[in-house]
């Protein structure tokens, strides 16, 4: 009996094998990024709302500045004054994106950091946490942790810039001077004082064993933004046409909505006087987690969602915030590792290209009316007539793959890499399409 593959195609699948598995071109990664995306994009219309109930963004924008006729970054008296303006709506914690790892008063008392220090010694004294950035690193030679002295007495740091991770959100990282947990675990502590919640790591140590998280993001607005915005020029895709920008990703914008999915205040917002909006404020800020970040054209601050394309960066920290309350500890990640970075979802994949192989050439025994390997002949001229039946195979198991890993919270196979390479079934129909006379 023939054999199925000839040495050489042995060699060939031995040396694809290898490629696929060690990526030493980056195409695997590649084609990776670019499935998790067009998943993430599928999935995010159907994203839970749960989260976003809790979860506000107060962003510190060009029109801010200009309406208070300052500059940036912004001097400590103006922040002083945001943030006091803020603390009248008594929120649940407070995480602020911006550095303090440096006094930029410029030695002018009425300008100093002390003044916003005091503000936020306001935040301690009311019991409402306060988590300001932190890169980590030690601010002098003391092993300080890097914000000015009198900021890190009434605050906690939250760490904002890591490595290794990929396009990942670790829950914690090593820092210079120890573990540091990031804004989302942080303000998820926070929150789960007054909800209940699975078990959380016991310190941030423990948390930094944890595997990083795979940001799913949502794609439908807040209800209540409409109330503090106008939201005319927001556009979401419908059904049709997410699954058409899906497919097609390549030819349209990378942003499907141009609104961020978390219920967003302008700092300007904050400063309403009639007692109507400041009665909407309290109802929109009362009990919530607030994030604070910046939207400046000269601030360089930017993450890439999948959904949005270039958004300020403190969209992530509140997208993985998010996460944590729908999904708890269960949140998405990568399959664990087996061996260097081959995991077991890897040898899932190579064994469905496998497949596809083994069906390619049992149909190409059967167009040439060769022998075949399997011991039910009638089935298989039923079965290997056509390509169709193989695809579907493959296509059925890629889909049961991907509910499985789906429910186990597992990031999703290289869906796009297996879909194109399964058309090497209807191989023979393309080359005889392309090679027919008119």
């Amino acid at each position: 009996m023939k054999s199925l593959f000839s040495i050489r195609q042995y060699l060939l699948g031995i040396i694809i094998l290898l490629l696929a598995l060690f990526d030493p071109f980056g195409l695997t990664s590649s084609t990776e990024t670019a499935s998790a995306q067009w998943l993430n994009r599928i999935f995010a219309s159907h994203y839970s709302s749960v989260g976003q109930q809790h979860i506000v963004v107060v962003l510190i924008d060009d029109a801010y500045l200009l309406r208070n006729n300052t500059y940036w970054p912004m001097p400590y008296s103006e922040q002083s004054k945001l943030f006091k303006r803020l603390l009248a709506y008594q929120p649940a914690a407070l995480f602020i994106d911006l550095l303090y790892s440096h006094d930029h008063s410029r030695g002018d008392p009425r300008q100093g950091s002390q003044l916003l220090a005091n503000v936020f010694a306001r935040y301690q004294h009311q019991g409402i946490p306060l988590f300001l950035a932190n890169t980590g690193q030690a601010r002098s030679e003391d092993g300080q942790i890097n914000v000015l002295p009198h900021f890190a007495k009434v605050s906690s740091p939250a760490l904002v810039t890591w490595s290794g991770y990929g396009d990942r959100y670790p829950l914690s990282s090593q820092a210079l001077e120890g573990y540091l947990e990031t804004p989302a675990l942080q303000l998820y502590r926070r929150y789960c004082q007054k909800h209940a919640c699975p078990e959380l790591p016991a310190s941030a140590a423990d948390s930094a064993q944890l595997p990083p998280m795979a940001v799913q993001w949502g794609l439908d607005l807040a209800p209540q933004q409409a109330q503090i915005a106008d939201i005319s020029h927001c556009t979401t895709p419908g059904t049709l046409h997410q699954l058409a920008q899906a497919i097609f990703w390549k030819l349209g914008s990378s942003a499907w909505a141009n609104c961020p999915y978390a219920l967003t205040l302008s700092a300007s917002d904050l400063e309403a006087s009639s007692a109507e909006d400041r009665a909407l404020l309290r109802q929109l800020l009362k009990n919530k987690l607030i994030l604070v970040g910046a939207r400046i054209t000269s601030a360089g601050d930017l993450v890439h969602s999948p959904l949005h394309g270039k958004i300020p960066g403190i969209y992530l920290h509140a997208m993985a915030l998010d996460n944590l309350i729908t999904q708890g500890m269960d949140y998405d990640r990568d399959p664990s590792n087996l061996l260097w970075n081959i995991d077991w979802l890897d040898l899932v994949e190579i064994a469905l290209l496998l497949l596809i192989a083994v069906l390619k050439a049992l149909h190409d025994r059967r167009q040439q009316r060769l022998q075949l390997l399997t011991p039910w002949p009638r089935w298989e001229k039923v079965f290997f007539a056509s390509p169709y039946p193989s695809w579907l195979v493959v296509l059925s198991l890629l889909l049961l793959l991907s509910l499985l890993l789906y429910a186990w919270d597992i990031t999703p196979a290289n869906v796009l890499a297996i879909m194109l390479l399964s058309l090497a079934l209807f191989s023979d129909k393309i080359e005889a399409f392309f090679g027919r006379e008119d």
